[in-house]
């Protein structure tokens, strides 16, 4: 018996076919073993909640339907004591796994493709204006790591590199005629080019020579210590009324870019953005824009009262 079900799943396999002996394991399973496969911490996540939902836990891969998943999407929202943030994001994990089902010819369709997704509330896009950079580059931080995370967050504000291609940062990334940054992107594996202004330099120019494999940020890059307690207390000194994050200098960098006067393609292509609607996001986030926008709108003279007085 065995025997002839793997015989039907070698043929479907071979002649593009559904795999019906696959579709009886359980959603639950089969999310797992991809889960541990490619080390998807988030989906393991969302199958604690998939396993807390009613039959979630048994349920075979053949018998999700439309009305399952969008009952499992309610559960989520409104029984998990999940934000809306974070159940947009476990229920996005199974809806990719349903896909992959689709593509591996487990499932003829993806059940959850006729049901809207759990719509991700739009935050606050934190950035610092000039007057606040500056305000921060007047304070020191105390301690070498402290220093050295001062340095590398203001680096940040003038190039746009994420805290991961900060950490990873080499000598050897960098160019000096002309000063630029030639990185390929720990997270997207993009390569950029991305050049420095005289502020960007000064801030790294140490007079000395290094080897092309030495970090710029040895102790940013190496260290074990959340770094983000340093950027709350140095906020909370200089007397911001914002929380920043390492993602703030890479947001400010993109939107004084753009006020600047920076088309959205080059500030897309200097972040390394695959698409130019991300970059959008960011052009959402200044009012100066806005005000630009309106202000360039040409100007007609009002008659308020009959017989010309204006």
């Amino acid at each position: 018996v065995l025997r002839s079900k793997r015989e039907l799943q070698i043929i479907s396999g071979e002649w593009g076919l559904v795999d019906h002996v696959g579709s009886k394991q359980s959603l639950y399973n089969y999310s797992q073993k991809i889960a541990e496969e490619t080390d998807n911490k988030k989906l393991l996540k969302a199958l604690k909640h998939l396993e807390q939902y009613k039959g979630g836990d048994t349920i075979k891969l053949s018998a999700i339907t439309g009305v399952w998943f969008e009952g499992f999407q309610q559960y989520l929202l409104k029984e998990s004591g999940l934000s809306q943030t974070t159940a947009s994001a476990y229920s996005s994990q199974i809806r990719q796994v349903l896909h992959r089902a689709v593509r591996d010819n487990i499932l003829a369709k993806n059940p959850a493709s006729i049901v809207k997704g759990i719509p991700i509330p739009e935050s606050e896009k934190v950035y610092l204006t000039v007057d606040e950079i500056q305000k921060l580059a007047n304070v020191q931080l105390g301690g070498e790591l402290g220093a050295e995370v001062r340095i590398a967050f203001l680096f940040a504000c003038f190039t746009g590199l994420r805290i991961s291609d900060i950490r990873t940062l080499t000598w050897g990334e960098i160019e000096r005629n002309p000063l630029q940054i030639k990185k390929r992107q720990k997270k997207t594996k993009r390569f950029v080019i991305v050049p420095m202004n005289q502020t960007a330099w000064d801030l790294i120019n140490d007079n000395q020579l290094h080897d092309k494999d030495e970090l710029v940020f040895p102790l940013v890059g190496t260290t074990n210590t959340n770094t983000n307690q340093y950027l709350n207390m140095w906020a909370e000194r200089v007397g911001l009324q914002k929380q920043i994050g390492w993602h703030t200098a890479r947001r400010t960098f993109a939107t004084l870019t753009l006020e600047q006067g920076a088309e959205i393609l080059t500030v897309s292509k200097l972040l390394g953005h695959t698409k130019v609607s991300t970059t959008a996001v960011y052009a959402k986030a200044t009012d100066k824009l806005k005000r630009e926008a309106v202000n360039a709108l040409p100007e007609i003279t009002i008659v308020k009262k009959a017989g010309g007085e204006k």
